[in-house]
């Protein structure tokens, strides 16, 4: 009678540890891989790989990697490899289930004992090479029944910013309690351009993960070699003396262009060519939510491995107070907190020109009368100096009228009444309608009458001679 003894997983996860670690030779590890059908050539790393996809509760019988982040290291997985199949649309929802216990998983012990120890859910949309993490369009997650509040889609359009789900909060980190980590996702379809393609697959996996906090990150940066201040200086004099660029003084402005807070590290890419930084913890933090790595400033590829501090920025912060927020770099690499110079515009007699307040003001002045001061017999008469011009129409008042009314007075006329007109009356009971008279010329010139009415015409003056 032959029995078949099964292999504890507390026994896997401690052979697991001894593989992954520095114990064993290439030699060994290629035996191991040799006496289980795998293939027994190359480097340390890949013969690691093959004998942990070869257990049962390693990352699972698909050969692929994670991209690596600075913010976390995948020490061990503590499942196995879960393939989200793309069912039918008559299926609309589907659902994955990994049970997790402490006393199967021993090394989830590191998390009650160092708190940097973190198990994070990761998920792929391949089984082959580096691959970003990437869930389904539309997923959830939920572990013991209580939903994780996660973004699990990114950024939108922006492929490998999606991040993987820590649910060491939401775990019952207990000897003898089954953890169910249950994954329910949908549509998972893809359309093309030309034909529909094959159901998509997901991949889902359960990892031991050492995360780095950012100020670590920044620490790290920080502890690097840095963009020294002469090659600063240098890279300026070089550009002031290309007989093909004309230099001119630029303004450095001392914000971070992510936080609009003055920089405190200030920080850029190696391969940047600009010398406006940003505040190490400031662009840190933005990656830690969404991976891009793509300088804010220039939009060039920006990653951690290439972060520097800008020795040049560092020293001009350390010598300035905290309340200025710009200073002027000019060609030859030397700075001053001053503004650039401007030039102002002036008149050919010298005289600079006005506001456009002053401009309106003048043009308001052109229509006041100014009256000259007049002394007539040792006194000086009160005079207005301003007058308001007078914009009445000829005609518009009689001599008299104008005669009695003080100067630089104006002259209204007023609205007559509106006349009412009754409609309910016929046209019967209208009064005749009495034309005024017409007005006697008094004129000698329009005179047609004879000269014998008017004596005065006849008469001849008493010196005329002819």
């Amino acid at each position: 009678m032959a029995s078949s003894s099964l292999i504890q997983r507390n026994d896997v996860s401690a052979l697991l540890r001894q593989v992954q670690g520095n114990s064993l030779f290439n030699r060994q590890l290629s035996t191991v891989c040799q006496v289980n059908g795998l293939k027994s050539t190359g480097v340390k790393a890949e013969l690691q790989r093959r004998i942990v996809n070869l257990s049962p509760y390693g990352s699972g019988t698909y050969g692929f990697s994670f991209k690596p982040s600075p913010f976390y290291t995948i020490e061990v997985p503590v499942s196995g490899l879960r393939t989200c199949e793309g069912k039918s649309m008559a299926q609309h929802r589907n659902s994955v289930t990994i049970p997790l216990k402490l006393s199967h998983c021993p090394i989830a012990q590191r998390c009650i004992d160092d708190k940097s120890y973190r198990i994070m859910v990761f998920c792929a949309s391949d089984n082959s090479g580096v691959q970003d993490v990437a869930f389904p369009h539309q997923s959830e997650l939920r572990v013991n029944g209580d939903e994780i509040k996660a973004n699990l889609r990114g950024l939108k359009n922006k492929p490998g910013s999606t991040r993987p789900v820590d649910i060491t909060n939401a775990l019952r980190l207990k000897r003898d309690y089954m953890n169910n980590i249950e994954f329910t996702y949908a549509l998972t379809t893809k359309v093309s351009f030309i034909f529909l393609s094959p159901l998509q697959k997901y991949y889902l996996i359960v990892n031991l993960c050492k995360v780095t906090t950012v100020p670590d990150l920044v620490a790290t940066i920080a502890s690097r070699s840095k963009i020294t201040e002469e090659s600063v200086i240098r890279d300026l004099n070089k550009i002031a003396q290309d007989p093909d660029v004309v230099a001119t003084s630029q303004v450095l402005s001392l914000k971070c262009p992510l936080s609009y807070m003055r920089l405190e590290v200030p920080c850029r890419s190696v391969r940047c060519t600009h010398l406006q930084c940003f505040d190490a913890t400031s662009y840190l933090q933005l990656q830690e939510q969404g991976p891009q790595w793509l300088c804010p400033i220039c939009n060039k590829p920006a990653p951690f491995e290439q972060l520097a501090v800008d020795g040049y920025v560092k020293a001009i912060l350390e010598k300035t107070p905290k309340s200025l927020e710009t200073v002027t770099i000019e060609p030859n690499g030397k700075w001053s907190s001053k503004p650039p110079r401007e030039e102002t515009l002036s008149r050919p007699n010298g005289a600079q020109l006005e506001d456009d307040d002053d401009a309106d003001d003048d043009d308001d002045d052109d229509d006041d009368v100014e009256v000259s001061e007049i002394i007539i017999g040792g006194r000086r008469p009160a005079t207005p100096k301003h007058l308001t011009p007078y914009t009445g129409t000829p005609g518009s008042a009689g001599h008299e009228g104008s005669a009695t009314r003080p100067r630089g007075s104006s002259h209204s006329v007023k609205r007559p009444a509106p006349a009412v007109i009754d409609l309910t009356l016929s046209s019967d009971d209208e009064e005749p309608i009495q034309r005024p008279s017409k007005r006697q010329h008094t004129g000698a010139s329009s005179y047609r009458g004879s000269s014998s009415n008017l004596p005065f015409l006849s008469e001849s003056p008493s010196n005329y001679t002819p």
